[in-house]
């Protein structure tokens, strides 16, 4: 029988599931347990969460720029300089994606957001560039002790990934065993792609969730180099430099090529020495638009899809999962749960096509 029970149980090792478990508590007042990676110094960077990227949708550059600005305020209730200031660029080599993205320059001018063109022949030849100013990224060597004492602090219970089973029913509440301690959780939000992987099979996902293989990579450059968070959009390449110097890599597609693509996306840093690999869970959404609901046969929540601002994004989700969105916010995940015909066609954000 159990011996204690939560309201939530957030289950993910990004900072999007660990900054929902801190608003749940301290925002809401819910009870809330994290099922996580504990965090370690020596872990690969696994993503880049930025806080503004070329999206195509008005209403969603909106949502994140509010929720942006609540996210900034948590993490600086949580701890001390848990974000770097970065100005990140985005490399359209096609003409669809050139589309795309002078589409989002055109938004950024309307809302005030820092974006500009930039000409620079040795990031990419013949590519349209566009440079977004003041963007915040989450530094992870800062942010992963600085959340757990966070939660701490505010009573979440923390939960080691590999040493807890969790047991979901089809109402969306689970039981898991937390050290040895059965904990009921009303309310199950898987909140990173490996663990929508690891605890549903494909026919309780959802139709337009498919897996999408990535790779994280860290590198040692040839020589010392500056390098903003850079992405490839149509390579399926995110680079940025660490703090130790190396350079780290989010290879997405074809992992047989993935060696490649980098090296052509850092050729300054040429000849690149590998000095790590992981594998990546991911998943990607079948029409563009992101993934926030239930899933098949299911009541627990998924959220799949949001790209790398997903973290900035944690304020509005929060408040859905609580029932507390307020109208703008309740149509928006409206049109990006599960839906049937062309309602999520309408939230649809542009997918380059990655070899």
């Amino acid at each position: 029988m159990s011996s204690a029970t939560c309201d939530h149980l957030v289950i993910g090792s990004t900072p999007l599931a660990a900054l929902l478990a801190a608003l749940l508590a301290t925002e809401h007042g819910r009870r809330v347990a994290i099922v996580t990676d504990p965090y370690s110094p020596f872990a690969m960077r696994r993503s880049f969460d930025l806080s503004m990227a070329p999206l195509t949708r008005p209403e969603t550059l909106m949502l994140l720029r509010r929720c942006g600005e609540e996210t900034l305020a948590l993490l600086a209730r949580a701890g001390k300089s848990l974000v770097d200031k970065v100005d990140p660029q985005f490399v359209a080599e096609t003409p669809a994606s050139q589309a795309a993205l002078g589409h989002f320059r055109q938004l950024a001018r309307l809302l005030e957001i820092a974006a500009e063109p930039v000409a620079d022949r040795t990031v990419a030849q013949g590519a349209a560039i566009c440079r977004v100013r003041g963007v915040s990224v989450i530094a992870p060597e800062r942010f992963g002790p600085a959340l757990d004492a966070f939660l701490d602090r505010h009573g979440v219970r923390r939960c080691d990934r590999l040493s807890t089973t969790v047991a979901l029913r089809k109402d969306g509440s689970c039981e898991f065993d937390a050290g040895g301690q059965v904990v009921e959780a009303a309310a199950t939000v898987l909140a990173d792609d490996a663990s929508i992987v690891a605890l549903l099979t494909p026919e309780t996902r959802d139709r337009v969730l498919l897996p999408a293989p990535a790779l994280a990579i860290l590198a040692q450059p040839a020589r010392p180099m500056t390098l903003p968070p850079t992405v490839f959009l149509d390579r399926g390449v995110t680079v940025g430099r660490e703090p130790s110097g190396s350079i780290a890599a989010i290879v997405e597609g074809d992992p047989a090529t993935a060696s490649e693509r980098l090296a052509a996306s850092v050729q300054r840093a040429l000849p690149l020495r590998r000095a790590g690999e992981a594998q990546l869970h991911r998943l990607a959404t079948l029409d563009g638009a992101p993934f926030v609901g239930p899933g098949r046969g299911h009541k627990a929540t998924i959220i799949a899809g949001l790209g790398m601002t997903g973290a900035f994004l944690a304020p509005a989700i929060a408040r859905m999962l609580v029932g507390g969105s307020p109208p703008d916010e309740a149509a928006w995940f409206a049109r990006r749960g599960p839906g049937r015909g062309n309602q999520r066609l309408d939230a649809a954000e542009f997918v380059a096509v990655v070899p």
